[in-house]
């Protein structure tokens, strides 16, 4: 199976530029940075459904997925042409050390998510969340448990095991989406030409919104305080 942390990583580097559309084609970009606040782990307490204290065999590479900085995801929604929603491959959460990894993963609409325990202990995951409740049952260490994800919106997991544990699915009615990477810093690529609806959102703050025209091939930055919402 190989790394499921590498695929999620993997998939959401490649959206922005291997995703069919209908729309008009074009080659515009969209980038810039997301300014984070100066305090790390402001928008949640690095244990507060991170990881526990003790959880000291989470890779470097894990540790940084799992750290709120890491959780900004950037998203481009059409408003003038309907794109083509391809269900988003490969996209795994395992839980290890009493930790959901990724926190936060992004798919299209549609898409199925692989759910892992990787841990040495029983673990379950379960969603409340409207038009997308569903309880996976108690799953012994090395199983995997497939669930198709038909919201758009965010999908909030919870295991009845541990209840520190929290993660999220970001369900999305677009292909234009990444996340931020370890520098604040986001690209999308090959963008048609259009007007859109970017969106910025990271679980712990309210998500921000401000419209976007591209044209004619052209690479545009927008950089977002998160903390300020501006």
């Amino acid at each position: 199976m190989g790394n499921p942390i590498y695929k999620v990583c993997c998939v959401l580097l490649l959206l922005g530029s291997s995703a069919s559309l209908t729309g008009v084609k074009g080659q515009n970009v969209l980038q810039g940075n997301i300014l984070m606040p100066a305090e790390k782990g402001k928008f949640f307490g690095i244990y507060q459904g991170y990881q526990k204290k003790s959880a000291s065999s989470l890779t470097g590479e894990e540790a940084a997925l799992n750290h709120p900085d890491q959780n900004v995801f950037v998203s481009l929604h059409p408003k003038d042409f309907q794109p083509e929603l391809i269900p988003t491959p490969n996209v795994y959460i395992t839980q290890k050390e009493e930790s959901f990894l990724p926190k936060v993963v992004a798919v299209t609409k549609g898409s199925t998510v692989y759910l892992l325990n990787e841990d040495n202990q029983y673990h379950n995951v379960y969603s409340r969340t409207p038009k997308a409740i569903f309880n996976i049952g108690r799953r012994p260490p090395g199983h995997s448990y497939p669930q198709k994800i038909n919201k758009i919106g965010v999908v909030r997991l919870f295991c009845d095991i541990h209840e520190q544990m929290q993660g999220y699915i970001l369900s999305y009615d677009t292909p234009y989406f990444t996340r931020v990477d370890e520098n604040g810093v986001y690209r999308l690529e090959n963008l048609p030409d259009g007007s859109y609806r970017m969106e910025v959102l990271h679980p712990g703050k309210p998500k921000l919104s401000l419209d976007v025209e591209l044209s004619g091939g052209t690479t545009q930055n927008k950089d977002i305080d998160l903390e300020k919402g501006l």
